[in-house]
């Protein structure tokens, strides 16, 4: 196990003086930037309540006039639904073939974008299952027709083209490089026991190219029993805006509990994913030599976490201005190992979580890991968005009968985001979430409009765009 890192022990003691003290930091008179729903778009009035895992990084994105995005409905029959954005009118298509297989939320939809041929990919339906995959045909994006059909959409298939490399798999998403690449990461192998592999789209010849095993579940674990198996729970794969691909990630020991989750971790490739180096620069990890990120590749815990922390995995990753990684997540404000372990904690263990931040310094050093606020999180996952002043919010779906609906928290870059403010109100328990909502990135980038997707009570499938202002 790696020795103590400093600036972690630190945090934690200025947080335990913090405590001591009877303080926690003070939240902003006035928020930092304010949010306010002005479009609600309902794409369907009967939905499947899970429409919002986690774990992808792809839910709705746009590409010239139209927003797309993918849900299942009421039959568990996946749906892809475009927006014009110029008049807000919706058209779906039904996709009978492509069916959820279980009532299981871990069974995430997801979307991808080759502009180079006009192609949008889907990926539905796993946990520990063979890829589900198929795309539209080419020029689908680049030339849109009038209205979209079933014909459009191309038969299951496999990615690689040999199913035998596409089994156990769970968690698939699709990112773009700044050139506008399409690559495809996912999991083979079980909750504590699986490798991560990344995969690259040629638009050439519309093929899929297997760039490696980016994260191998080898190693030993001293302090969860001595475990020999572990696999990563990706916060997010991003590359900045320079081409630089920055991966932060929980390890997590044992599918059994969250329990075992432990650990902030970083790594960066400058190559799209083939060599991976460690904080600090060291090369760690070859691709194209069969060698993966492993637990005892050096450099690589950037924040100290222990287990039964009640960390959670696949949090969320943005970047500022300065293309500076920061993480968003929640975990307890200290360790409760339970006399009987379970998957999920106690009640009195989810009312000890709490929002938490951490970000990488100019000078590689990472920073944060104070408590947001000292109102238990809950639990649920959030997204963020940067503002053009380097201004931060995150919002999520809570789940508290008496303030059902989503809130979010904001934080001023002006003091390197010490100060929050929230949780602030954005929607009424008429608009609410379950786990995750995803936000456009692309609308984001180009309108500065936070779009992304909820469920109108009592069911159903929406698409809000959120104003995002000023503060004063």
């Amino acid at each position: 196990m790696k020795k103590p890192v400093l600036a972690s022990r630190l945090r934690y003691l200025s947080l335990i003086l913090v405590l001591l003290a009877g303080k926690l930091p003070q939240a902003a008179e006035q928020p930092t930037l304010r949010l306010q729903v002005s479009r609600t778009i309902t794409v369907d009035p009967e939905a499947w309540k899970w429409n919002w895992a986690s774990w992808d990084q792809e839910k709705i994105v746009t590409f010239g006039d139209y927003q797309y995005t993918v849900y299942w409905d009421a039959d568990r029959v996946m749906v892809l639904a475009r927006r014009d954005l110029r008049n807000d009118s919706v058209q779906t298509v039904r996709m009978p073939k492509f069916t959820l297989k279980a009532d299981d939320r871990h069974r995430n939809t997801c979307l991808g974008v080759s502009a180079s041929d006009g192609r949008l990919h889907l990926s539905w339906d796993h946990h520990n299952d063979p890829l589900r995959y198929t795309r539209t045909r080419a020029g689908f994006l680049t030339e849109p027709s009038e209205q979209i059909s079933l014909e459009e959409i191309e038969p299951a298939q496999s990615m690689l083209g040999d199913p035998k490399l596409e089994q156990q798999v769970t968690y698939p998403r699709f990112f773009t490089d700044p050139a506008g690449t399409l690559f495809c990461f996912y999991r083979i192998g079980g909750s504590g026991n699986g490798d991560n592999y990344l995969q690259r789209y040629n638009p050439g010849d519309g093929t899929w190219t297997r760039v490696g095993m980016v994260f191998s579940y080898r190693g030993t674990y001293g302090p969860w029993n001595n475990s020999t198996s572990r696999c990563a729970y990706l916060h997010d794969l991003l590359f900045d805006s320079k081409g630089r691909l920055h991966a932060t990630w929980t390890y997590r020991e044992t599918g059994a509990s969250w329990a075992s989750n432990h650990d902030l971790h970083y790594a960066y490739s400058d190559d799209s994913g083939t060599t991976w180096k460690n904080n600090a620069g060291r090369q760690i990890a070859d691709l194209a030599a069969s060698d993966p990120i492993e637990l005892a590749d050096p450099g690589i815990v950037v924040w100290e976490i222990p287990v039964y922390s009640w960390l959670m995995n696949a949090g969320c990753m943005g970047f500022d201005s300065k293309d500076r990684p920061h993480v968003l997540t929640y975990k307890c404000r200290t360790t409760h190992k339970p006399e009987k372990l379970a998957h999920d904690p106690t009640q009195a263990i989810v009312d000890d979580l709490c929002f938490v931040h951490y970000w990488r310094q100019d000078d590689g050093t990472w920073t944060g890991g104070e408590l947001i606020d000292p109102k238990p999180a809950g639990r649920s996952r959030v997204d963020m968005v940067f503002d053009r002043d380097d201004n931060l919010v995150f919002f999520y779906p809570t789940y508290d009968p008496a303030a059902e609906g989503f809130r979010y928290f904001t934080a001023r870059a002006g003091d390197r985001w010490q100060t929050w403010t929230g949780p602030l109100k954005l929607t009424g328990p008429e608009l609410t979430g379950r786990d995750a909502s995803k936000h456009d990135r692309a609308r984001w980038a180009k309108e500065g409009i936070l779009s992304f997707t909820a469920m109108p009570k009592p069911s159903g499938f929406a698409i809000l765009d959120v104003e995002v202002s000023s503060g004063k």
